[in-house]
């Protein structure tokens, strides 16, 4: 179907212009350009996976402290992602547990949280695994000549001794990892070393080198993040198998680190739809809830691990994708399914209903016929029931006087309508009967399409 696409050409909004003026004394909890809310790269444990939409640690470390919570508590993050809550619970001795819709983040997550290791083992399966990869990766002409130098042809690669990394990466690369995301050198020594793991590593420590592997996959691809999918010029090679190492030891170091209170403090990871939490925890059960949601950004979530889903085989077509999808709390117009109903618990609520109803009145005025922008106010009435549904759930698994921390950010990703997503999800949080609320200011966010800085805010809620 033919249609007419309107990039967008806002740039001025009159509720940032207010906020502004009414929050100029209002300083944020985090100053980002003074090296702070940095990335989780720079923390260990945390580092092991770096999630390019997650948050800081220092956000759940700033709750923990704020509420004095303690050993004899439970900490629960319902969208916990790669366990950036979870992580920072178990350093400080604190239980917890987290609920992912990804299984990508489900992995990642329980992997990160398994400090119960033998490091003499796994320096043993370090020392077998480089020495397999290094004979495996000899065996391969990277520079596409002979040994007399010469240009192999389709005609002679198969009289040459070294083996045809072009066609390895045809026989072993998933339909679906294709090759303008990861050219084939690198994707043929990523699959060495995902096949030697296989191999030569023990079994109580294949997750944890699997994990090690995954999280190098994007810098040695042509993705990038910023913070939405793209892809990039083209890496012909990279040294994936020093990258892979470096990271490794890293882990190594990290684990060796850790003191026997830490390793013995649970914590536990559940795949499942954070829609659904009660079936998952008892009632009245959890002291704190420490989370950053999906807000409506437009951001799918899939596709920022999607090498990872794909070349660890979770996700090998778009109807596993679409499964994953279907447990989240939709946040993107691509996944909007027709049998969507979360609307229906927030149709009540005026401020989601301007919020639409302008959205609606700038997609007539730009005549935006585009399949994606006629779901935008689809989805913002979806995203809010979804956060309706899992609130309701939250306050049923908190002890009374619980609280729960919510990380979220205003957005300007439809046709630069603002929408206050701390402000909305208060008010359903107080509709759904919490007792109390708060904002603080987290952070200022600074755009590439707009002059604005948008708020990223803590939104806390007490039952």
């Amino acid at each position: 179907m033919n249609f007419t696409y309107h990039a967008p050409t806002r740039t001025e909004c009159s509720v940032c212009e207010k906020l502004r003026e009414d929050g100029e004394d209002d300083l944020p909890i985090i100053d980002p350009h003074s090296g702070k809310a940095s990335s989780a790269n720079n923390f260990k444990i945390h580092n092991w996976y770096n999630f390019v939409l997650g948050y800081s640690p220092e956000f759940p470390e700033f709750m923990l402290s704020k509420e004095k919570i303690g050993r004899n508590d439970l900490v629960v993050d319902p969208f916990m992602g790669s366990g950036t809550t979870l992580v920072a619970c178990k350093l400080l001795g604190i239980p917890s547990a987290g609920v992912d819709a990804n299984d990508f983040m489900a992995f990642a997550g329980s992997v990160k949280l398994n400090w119960n290791r033998n490091l003499d083992k796994i320096n043993e399966d370090k020392v077998e695994l480089i020495k397999i990869i290094e004979e495996e990766t000899s065996n391969f002409n990277w520079d596409d000549k002979n040994d007399q130098g010469q240009q192999l042809s389709f005609f002679n690669m198969e009289k040459d001794r070294f083996k045809d990394y072009v066609a390895y990466a045809e026989k072993h690369r998933p339909d679906m990892l294709v090759k303008k995301y990861m050219s084939d050198k690198p994707f043929v020594k990523a699959h060495i070393i995902q096949t030697a793991i296989e191999k030569v590593v023990s079994i109580e420590n294949k997750d944890l080198f699997k994990l090690a592997l995954s999280s190098i996959l994007v810098p040695i691809s042509n993705v990038s993040y910023g913070p939405g999918f793209g892809i990039k010029k083209p890496k012909d090679d990279v040294d994936v198998v020093t990258i892979f190492i470096n990271k490794i030891n890293r882990i190594i170091e990290d684990l060796s680190s850790l003191n026997e209170e830490q390793i013995k403090t649970p914590s536990s990871v559940t795949l499942g739809d954070s829609r659904n939490l009660s079936e998952y925890f008892e009632n009245d059960s959890v002291s704190l809830m420490i989370t950053s949601p999906p807000y409506p950004g437009d951001h799918e979530y899939t596709k920022h691990t999607r090498l990872e889903l794909i070349f660890g085989g979770m996700a090998n077509d778009i109807k596993e994708f679409r499964e994953i999808k279907k447990r989240m709390v939709r946040g993107s117009t691509t996944n909007i399914y027709k049998g969507d109903d979360d609307r229906q618990h927030v149709q009540k609520f005026k401020s989601i209903e301007h919020v639409t109803s302008q959205i609606e009145e700038r997609l007539i005025a730009d005549n935006a016929t585009s399949g994606f922008e006629k779901l935008y106010t689809k989805l913002v009435w979806e995203y809010f029931g979804g956060m309706y549904m899992n609130l309701a759930e939250c306050y049923k698994i908190l002890k009374p006087g619980g609280k729960i921390a919510l990380l979220v950010s205003d957005s300007h990703a439809f046709k630069m309508v603002h929408i206050q997503t701390a402000k909305i999800l208060q008010e359903i949080g107080l509709d759904i009967g919490f007792s109390s609320s708060e904002i603080h200011l987290w952070q200022l966010k600074s755009s590439t399409s707009h002059k604005y800085d948008l708020r990223e805010e803590i939104l806390i809620l007490q039952k």
